[in-house]
């Protein structure tokens, strides 16, 4: 059965889910579905039942009341960009609206809806286990939240609507369960339920049914009194009838609450969501009822749905005995999913959960004597039974929990040591074990490692903890608070309770205290009684030997976002294999992070507390010292990446009053990244280095090294498609400076080539075709050939420009045969744009594309800003050539290519293209859109070109903010 049309029609091997984040896949590959607000009209299309959804209704299901000018136009648009990624046929255009034409089995919102029509009908008919497996399968169709995160008051209300459903579907289940006579199994899933839905009086009538049929009639009454008093103190009312009654049958101790044998347990049960595992029955404690030691676990819990999973599963093994180890930054919330896991988890092991910490109030280790007498007396063990050696108290405990299925929880371990004697010996048990370090392995361990929340689960715990009415007035700040905390649980908790304890202070004043990065004692704010986020972190510190200690301060003196090893080698000077058995180290204490391998850096809170524990590394002259290594360690290096270049050469430049050793070695980098890449998102990092540089080689009175700063700093702002008159100040000033001081001709060709470029933009072009000119002399005479070809390139198109076409189509001649002699892809790639672009100027259009063509296949795939400056030249000759799709699509890829490269004024450039190509199409508004888009990014960055867009965008992006970067101001010396 479909959706609104039959199963052929839809496409083979297309499905989505709405239960949960919104996602699809065709054929198992996942699909990209844009931005939230597309995602969220294409969820509005997926539960409209395959019903034609008008743009009205769209732009009211995405904006309600506070609708944009551009909403039509919006819409429009994410129908363009879906029916490109989910195919025309699958989204079509009918009748002032759009319908989405999907199987119903396709989509996971309508499969639930039938399971669960089928489990009501197997019930009916007498098959509860029928119905139950069927509810099940229902129930893990959902992924979290309907729509998880989408904006838009539909999709609140279809969370709502959806959620609710959930919740149905819960209740049948545990309904089943408890007619089937599992209420053993259900008693912990129904406490959690009654904490998140406090409210629903009918999980309370089923806890209170599970707990009494259990035989704990005295916590079935204790139950009925929370309900009564949350419902008192949140809304005002009394328990209603339903609960009233089940309150009296309990007190009455009503016979017929208790079944006389309950059913058999199921084969094919799972961990979460009330899919238990299978248990064989196992031989009663020998000495004293199971023990349940597990402490008290947050109710604001926030996340971790995936690593609760995993952490389920491995204990839940049938086979062998499990060992989990969860590792993680000190404040990480270790512990608290420890707990929280066990406690779901502790029907499955009814004969008990152990608990201990494995380190005293000091951070000295708990002898595991002392750790096995507690388990050994809580196991029932007389005092006087208990041995006194620690090998005897090991083979008594695990004669005591043999054939027991008992769930143990280690807290804090040191090592892998530490945890060794308190392993049962057999079948049946399994232990969790919580640590900061990564320990060594045990036959059959599990690890998982506990990163940080989620911005979104972030925010949901900081809400939880404040209130959601001051959260919601100052939502911005509340998101920079929690992006200041790292994102650690630990450190958004006490951020949170500081506020919540003062309900007068702005969320915004206390956050910004602790954005000061130049604060050190910024960390004071994370602090809330006795519990701070330092003493989480100096527990871990502590730990560590000197070189340790030493590295994990010097590292976080340099104040980098990370380092690849090279980098780390030369900061603590060390050969390359012992600087990286270093770093793992910290690694695996949790007091340093590997994003990528031979790559390390510091969660930001960590970062603050080493800088805060500096002693003579944090000296200026000593970071100096260490970022000099840096530098001479990156001279030279083909391979080093930009972002990296530009973060150590503005933190050299910056601790540099005055001349420093490296200060020429770091001019020279600086320069030699400007010629060897295109920086692409290192653009901006790079120009504020060269701005810090060019302060240091003005105090130092070096015309080499201001030289060559200025050089690199004008081609920077070329690239950044800033004005031309800031850049060309720089260049022209770089070129005055290698003529007065006799610097080395490379530098001097380096200038006449970024000059021509510039004057180029000007509009200049003798003055182009005469740097461009003298630049290829330079390089020639150098003996540089593969140098001189991109030069001879841009003095043909300066004097084709310029209307000089025989003079450019000789240039370029010359350079396409110095191509060939040199067998570069690279260069011939340049050489065939540049005879586009002569094509082009002579009208030959269908030879100008051809050329340009010719240029993408030879391009790698990582070559992104040449390719998408390619495409913009395919784009604007198709467009001439009146080819408005062929331009659309070359000017979408030209987008997707400088935003992958992180080239803000490329991307600009393209919108404006891909808006002038969409024009010529029967979608105005479209055009308008992408007009509109190009503005705001060209005009964040000062570029010229937002003025002409500003009235082809319309009444669109009026408030736009300019935030022109860097503020160039000349610096003269």
């Amino acid at each position: 059965m479909a959706i609104g049309t039959s199963a052929q029609e839809a496409p083979e091997g297309l499905c989505f889910s709405v239960l949960g984040p919104l996602r699809a896949w065709r054929s198992g590959a996942e699909l990209p579905l844009g931005p939230p607000q597309q995602r969220a009209m294409l969820g509005m299309l997926l539960l409209s039942g395959g019903r034609t959804v008008s743009a009205d209704r769209l732009i009211d299901a995405l904006w309600g009341e506070e609708q944009p000018h551009s909403a039509l136009g919006t819409v429009r648009t994410y129908a363009y960009r879906l029916r490109r990624v989910l195919g025309a046929d699958v989204l079509t255009s009918e009748s002032g609206g759009y319908r989405l034409r999907v199987a119903a089995d396709r989509v996971d919102a309508t499969r639930c809806e039938e399971l669960a029509a089928e489990a009501a009908a197997l019930r009916a008919d007498g098959d509860a286990e029928g119905a139950l497996r069927v509810l099940e399968r229902a129930l893990d169709l959902w992924r979290g939240d309907a729509l998880l995160a989408l904006p838009g008051p539909y999709a609140e209300r279809q969370r709502t609507r959806w959620n609710e459903r959930k919740v149905e579907l819960l209740e049948n289940r545990l309904e089943i369960d408890l007619e089937q006579g599992r209420h053993r199994e259900v008693v912990e899933e129904l406490a959690g339920l009654t904490a998140a839905y406090p409210l629903r009086e009918r999980f309370a009538e089923l806890r209170m049914t599970a707990l009494c049929r259990s035989g704990r009639q005295a916590d079935a009454l204790k139950a009925y009194d929370e309900a009564r008093r949350v419902l008192a103190e949140e809304v005002g009312v009394d328990p209603g009838p339903a609960l009233r009654e089940l309150h009296r049958r309990v007190l009455a101790a009503d016979p017929a609450l208790v079944p006389a044998v309950p059913a058999p347990r199921r084969p094919d049960t799972r961990p979460l969501d009330g899919r238990r595992p299978a248990r064989a029955e196992t031989a009663p404690a020998p000495w004293s009822p199971a023990p349940r030691q597990l402490p008290f676990t947050a109710s604001d819990f926030t996340g971790r749905e995936a690593e609760t999973a995993t952490v389920s599963e491995a204990l839940l093994r049938p086979d062998g005995m499990p060992v989990v180890a969860i590792s993680g930054l000190g404040g990480v919330g270790k512990t608290e999913l420890a707990v929280r896991t066990a406690h779901r988890l502790a029907d499955a092991f009814p004969d008990g959960q152990l608990y201990a910490v494995l380190h005293d109030d000091d951070g000295r280790p708990t002898p595991p004597e002392e750790i096995l007498e507690g388990f050994l007396r809580a196991l029932g063990v007389p005092a006087q039974a208990v041995p006194a050696g620690l090998t005897e108290r090991t083979d008594l405990f695990r004669s005591a929990v043999a054939g027991r299925r008992v769930l143990i929880v280690l807290d804090n371990a040191r090592n892998t040591e530490q945890i060794r004697p308190l392993l049962p010996g057999g079948h049946g048990c399994a232990v969790l074990v919580t640590s900061r370090t990564r320990l060594d392995p045990l036959p059959g361990m599990r690890f998982v490692a506990l990163g940080v929340l989620t911005p979104e689960e972030s925010l949901e715990l900081f809400t939880r903890v404040v209130g959601a009415d001051r959260v919601d007035a100052e939502a911005e700040a509340a998101r920079r608070g929690v992006a200041a905390c790292g994102h650690l649980p630990l450190a958004i908790r006490l951020l949170a309770s500081r506020l919540a304890c003062r309900p007068a202070w702005r969320i915004g004043g206390v956050v910004e205290q602790l954005e000061d990065e130049h604060d050190r004692r910024r960390l004071d704010v994370l602090r809330s009684g006795t519990v701070d986020v330092e003493t989480a972190f100096r527990f871990s510190y502590e730990q560590l030997d000197a070189a340790q200690a030493r590295a994990f301060r010097l590292l976080a003196a340099l104040r980098l976002p990370n380092l690849p090893l090279d980098a780390v080698a030369a900061v603590l000077e060390l050969p390359r294999y012992e600087a990286e058995d270093l770093a793992e180290s910290l690694v695996d204490c949790s007091l340093l992070e590997t994003p990528a391998p031979e790559r390390y850096g510091y969660h930001d809170l960590l970062s603050a507390f080493a800088q805060k524990l500096c002693g003579p590394e944090g000296e200026p002259e000593h970071v100096r010292e260490a970022l000099g290594r840096v530098v001479r360690r990156y001279h030279g290096d083909p391979g080093a990446d930009p972002c990296d270049v530009a973060a150590v050469l503005q933190r050299y430049a910056e601790g540099t009053p005055t001349a420093g050793p490296e200060l020429g070695l770091a001019a020279e980098l600086l320069l030699d990244s400007t010629l060897r890449h295109d920086c692409g998102h290192a653009t901006r990092r790079l120009g504020r280095a060269a701005l810090a540089l060019l302060g240091a080689a003005l105090a130092d009175g070096d015309p080499a090294v201001e030289a060559r700063v200025r050089l690199a700093l004008g081609r920077l702002l070329l690239e950044m498609g800033t004005a031309t008159t800031p850049a060309l100040a720089e260049l022209i000033a770089a070129r005055d400076l290698c003529v007065r001081h006799a610097l080395p001709p490379v530098v001097h060709a380096h200038a006449h080539s970024a000059l021509g470029a510039c004057f180029a933009r000007a509009g200049r072009h003798e003055d182009a075709a005469d740097a461009f000119r003298a630049a290829a002399t330079l390089h020639d005479a150098l003996g540089s050939t593969a140098a001189v070809v991109p030069e001879l390139l841009g003095l043909a198109r300066s004097l084709a420009t310029g209307g000089r076409a025989d003079a450019a189509g000789n240039a370029a001649a010359t350079a396409r045969a110095l191509c060939r002699t040199l067998n570069d892809s690279g260069l011939e790639a340049l050489a065939l744009s540049t005879l586009g672009t002569l094509a082009e100027e002579r009208g030959d259009l269908d030879g100008a594309a051809g050329h340009f063509r010719g240029a993408l296949a030879l391009l790698r795939p990582e070559e992104l800003r040449r390719t998408g400056r390619t495409l913009m030249s395919l784009t604007r000759v198709l467009r001439a050539a009146g080819r408005a799709a062929e331009a659309a699509d070359a000017a979408a890829r030209a987008v997707d290519a400088f935003t992958a490269d992180g080239d803000q004024y490329g991307a600009g450039l393209a919108l404006a293209e891909l808006g002038h190509a969409t024009a010529r199409l029967p979608d105005p508004d479209t055009a308008r859109l992408h007009w509109s888009e190009a503005h705001a990014v060209l005009a964040r960055i000062g570029a010229p070109e937002a003025r002409a867009l500003r009235e082809l965008s319309g009444d669109l992006d009026r408030s736009v903010r300019k935030e022109p970067w860097p503020s160039w101001t000349p610096v003269r010396g």
